[in-house]
């Protein structure tokens, strides 16, 4: 289904960036911030694993989602900000026009990437809801228009990316991190030291004070 699709898009994206971080916005009725950004790739991908549909209610809420994922990363002091949307392009909850979040994202100087994963006319739904735990089929009726979403894209600076295919999707992907790649510079230095010889010298430091104190300012009774 569509959010397998999204899944395995995402983790291609975290797999071909080194050293990059990275946090995941959830939307569909509402949106919430599911892993705050971080260079944990492996907690990022358990978490993202672990997403089934209907976890945030029925519908889908792109502005919302897109307005959450700005405020967060334009918090970070990263050099260079990006969001990647991964959209059937169906916008149908939330109070927040996505065209409204693309330009904030663009006034923070974050670029939006688009991934429609979407096609047009009656498309297959299959799956299990988190509530009941029943399984749910049937189909929906879609609407997908890559023109709005294009559109969005640029409003941010950013660019839209079709996944008609695999090999479509591996080289929008490729085109991302292309994109958004950044030299890094950076040093690790471990020490390890000791610090026993040092409390055991002011320990004696404080014992000879002490004794010292007594004698001098201490007098017996």
């Amino acid at each position: 289904n569509r959010l397998e699709i999204a899944k395995e898009t995402i983790m291609q994206i975290v797999q071909k960036t080194n050293g990059a971080s990275f946090g995941l916005v959830a939307l569909s009725l509402d949106a919430a911030l599911i892993v705050p950004v971080t260079v944990d790739h492996k907690s990022f991908i358990d978490r993202l694993n672990s997403l089934v549909i209907g976890e945030l209610g029925d519908g889908t809420a792109i502005g919302t989602g897109l307005s959450t994922a700005v405020y967060h990363i334009a918090q970070t002091k990263a050099p260079k900000k990006c969001i990647v949307l991964i959209t059937d392009g169906e916008n149908n909850a939330g109070e927040i026009h996505p065209n409204t979040a693309a330009k904030l994202a663009n006034s923070f100087g974050i670029n939006l990437f688009i991934v429609g994963i979407g096609t047009k006319g009656m498309v297959p739904v299959e799956y299990v809801d988190p509530v009941t735990n029943t399984v749910k089929s049937g189909y929906l009726d879609s609407s997908f228009d890559e023109t709005k979403l294009i559109n969005l894209a640029q409003l941010s600076g950013g660019a839209y990316f079709g996944a008609e295919n695999t090999a479509t999707l591996s080289n929008s992907l490729a085109e991302i991190v292309k994109k958004q790649d950044v030299a890094q510079s950076f040093r690790m230095i471990n020490v390890n030291k000791s610090y026993g010889s040092v409390c055991l010298w002011i320990a004696l430091g404080l014992i000879i004070f002490a004794w010292l104190l007594y004698r001098c300012c201490m007098k017996e009774v």
